[in-house]
């Protein structure tokens, strides 16, 4: 039997040099060792630049696609509002695969991409996904009831970020019930990074900390996860924040889900 947790793989290109779309620049994603990866959903963060992209299974050296391609026409992107009041809400909206595509644990998924804008820029590539673990899901069992609910960073919503400052929000589950996460949405004042970690099992929702318009929607196009992840009762999601807006930052998320009553 085999299972399916969340799971985001994230890839970075820092000042990528300005070009043509000629001229590409590889970036490697080493798969964890400890299972295989399935993406379904790719998003990415928009820069000043444009960018052509290839994809490649090192695995068996295959390629996604024939040829580079634009990343705006198979990378999805945050979509915000036109007037936005108080903190801006970004709605989750990612390129959807036809059919998932699994990548073999402990090889190297490589993304070729090359500038055509003719400007230095950084953009970042995130992978939704699942990691597929061997055994029973821990929520695929009869329980007594099954509650919508949705935990927050905070007791008053949302935490605060100093400029350029870093900190870590614990999200307790009761004890009442263990809890599916099925969506994530949220809203900041400025950019800012998120890490996501189930802190009773030590286990990351990610191999490096992904910008948050890249994790994050909103109640209109929230980040609906391509599966579970599940937290057990009594225990913790701790968030890890860095603010990249070099001022003040406000940030919210909200996990939105199920309690499992026993």
């Amino acid at each position: 039997m085999a299972y399916k947790e969340y799971y985001v793989y994230n890839i970075s290109f820092a000042s990528l040099a300005a070009g043509s779309g000629v001229s590409f620049t590889p970036g490697e994603i080493r798969v964890d060792t400890d299972s295989d990866f399935e993406f379904v959903k790719t998003i990415y963060q928009p820069t000043a630049g444009r960018y052509r992209v290839q994809y490649r299974d090192d695995t068996n050296a295959r390629f996604l696609m024939k040829g580079s391609i634009d990343l705006r026409t198979i990378g999805g992107t945050a979509l915000y509002s036109m007037a936005p009041v108080g903190p801006v809400p970004p709605g989750f909206v990612p390129f959807i695969w036809p059919r998932p595509y699994i990548i073999s644990a402990a090889t190297v998924f490589t993304v070729n991409i090359s500038d055509y804008s003719g400007l230095i820029t950084s953009p970042e590539i995130a992978f939704h996904g699942s990691k597929i673990r061997y055994g029973d899901a821990p929520w695929d069992r009869q329980y007594r009831a099954m509650v919508p609910f949705v935990y927050p960073l905070s007791n008053t919503g949302t935490v605060a970020i100093a400029a350029n400052g870093s900190t870590i929000a614990n999200v307790a589950t009761d004890n009442d019930a263990h809890f599916v996460v099925q969506k994530i949405v949220g809203t900041r004042t400025g950019a800012c990074t998120v890490a996501i970690k189930d802190a009773a099992r030590d286990r990351q929702w990610m191999q490096n900390p992904v910008t948050f318009d890249n994790l994050v929607g909103n109640g209109h196009f929230p980040n609906i996860l391509p599966s579970p992840r599940f937290i057990a009762r009594g225990s913790v999601i701790a968030v890890s924040l860095a603010d990249t807006s070099a001022a003040a930052n406000t940030v919210e998320i909200n996990f939105v889900g199920v309690k499992l009553y026993e």
